[in-house]
């Protein structure tokens, strides 16, 4: 009888442990900063092939790698989408298709469909890039760009290289400060983990992935 039921009590606990998320089951220590407790709010963007994405249903039930980037960036934007490059080849088929690669600019008034569609092939760079259809001040798509940014604490400043101004929000030539980084999202679409944009060791990137996606 006494082994009955501790046969019964050790398949009660596998099956809570089953039905438990990841941060619930253990405590993990991931090589990048950790995020707390900060869902992704559902957005709609443009890709660089001018089609509307929808987080909730294109990363649905994947790990995500989402980066932040613009393409008059000329030093550390190039570096990121590399070793974003170098990650992706290193997952198996399997790992792959259980991982979203999504990289979002904080440059739409340059970045249009267009200009992200040459940066994406003119870098090689095999996955799905994020603009606006739009990027007048007003337009609902510049909002949930902002709230993108708002989400995943990017910190965004305009800095004018030439006094003249146009008519537009922003000036002819200018450069954009951001402070970004890569992030990690679980299936679960919670942010788990925050990398640096000078901060990256590949193989400790590569780590923390894949504790994500067999979690």
């Amino acid at each position: 009888m006494k082994n009955t039921i501790l046969t019964l009590l050790l398949c009660f606990i596998l099956l809570l442990a089953g039905c438990t998320s990841p941060d619930q089951v253990s405590e993990w220590d991931p090589n990048g900063v950790i995020i707390e407790a900060e869902f992704v709010n559902d957005f709609t963007l443009t890709t660089s092939e001018n089609t509307p994405w929808t987080f909730s249903e294109e990363a649905q039930n994947t790990t995500v790698v989402v980066a932040f980037l613009f393409t008059n960036c000329i030093d550390i934007c190039p570096i990121v989408t590399h070793n974003m490059k170098w990650v992706q080849s290193q997952l198996t088929s399997e790992e792959r298709n259980s991982t979203t690669f999504l990289t979002v600019t904080v440059d739409p008034w340059r970045d249009n469909v267009s200009t992200l569609h040459e940066w994406k092939t003119g870098t090689n760079s095999n996955w799905t890039h994020l603009t606006v259809n739009s990027s007048e001040d007003n337009a609902p798509a510049m909002t949930t760009m902002n709230s993108v940014w708002t989400n995943f604490g990017v910190g965004l400043q305009i800095e004018e290289n030439q006094t003249n101004t146009t008519a537009r929000h922003h000036p002819d030539d200018y450069s954009v400060n951001h402070s970004t980084g890569t992030v990690l999202i679980d299936r679960y679409g919670d942010q788990r983990v925050w990398w640096g944009d000078n901060d990256w060791v590949l193989d400790l990137f590569l780590e923390d992935l894949r504790y994500l996606i067999d979690s």
